[in-house]
């Protein structure tokens, strides 16, 4: 007998001694195999959940920025809505035959009075007939600007200034005259 078929010969009899019988070798020699034959498969799938796990978080980030910019819009309707009960509507430079049409309001736009061509005092409220409410600031800009889809409470603020005597401000804006 030759080394390697005595270590054999030894390994045998120490598994026998162990209680092992040569079926749950082979059994576990397969499962071991096989195991090494799956790793690839076990890689790709870890890989895959990573990439879906990521996708679920980004799709709940989207979601819950989303619920919060729906919160905000709805807050920020409710204040419009509020501003809309005792802003003073503005109404574009450009006019024909006499007469001024409602223009739109952006952050940055300076309404003065008509008459006295100044701008509004801090703190008070200008609307469109758009939605758009802002609050006059220090300089005289428009700032805070937020928007209600709420038609009914727009007509009803607006109704009130048609076809009256009050002197409505206006947006100087580079805006034309028509006469």
């Amino acid at each position: 007998m030759n080394v390697s078929q005595l270590k054999l010969k030894e390994i045998n009899e120490a598994i026998r001694d162990a209680g092992f019988k040569p079926q749950q070798l082979l059994f576990a020699g397969g499962l071991g195999i096989a195991a090494l034959f799956s790793i690839p498969s076990i890689q790709k799938y870890s890989q895959t959940q990573a990439i879906r796990q990521a996708e679920i978080r980004k799709i709940d980030r989207l979601a819950e920025s989303q619920r919060n910019q729906l919160l905000a819009e709805q807050n920020a309707e409710e204040i419009a809505n509020e501003r809309y009960k005792s802003c003073i509507p503005v109404v574009g430079k450009h006019y024909k035959n006499g007469t001024h049409y409602f223009t739109s309001l952006k952050a940055g736009d300076v309404p003065v009075d008509r008459i006295t061509g100044k701008p509004f005092a801090p703190g008070v409220k200008v609307c469109d007939a758009l939605g758009t409410t802002g609050i006059i600031d220090e300089s005289g800009k428009i700032i805070n600007t937020l928007f209600t889809g709420d038609r009914d409470v727009i007509h009803a603020r607006l109704k009130r200034f048609r076809g009256s005597q009050f002197s409505q401000p206006v947006l100087a804006n580079n805006q034309k005259e028509e006469k």
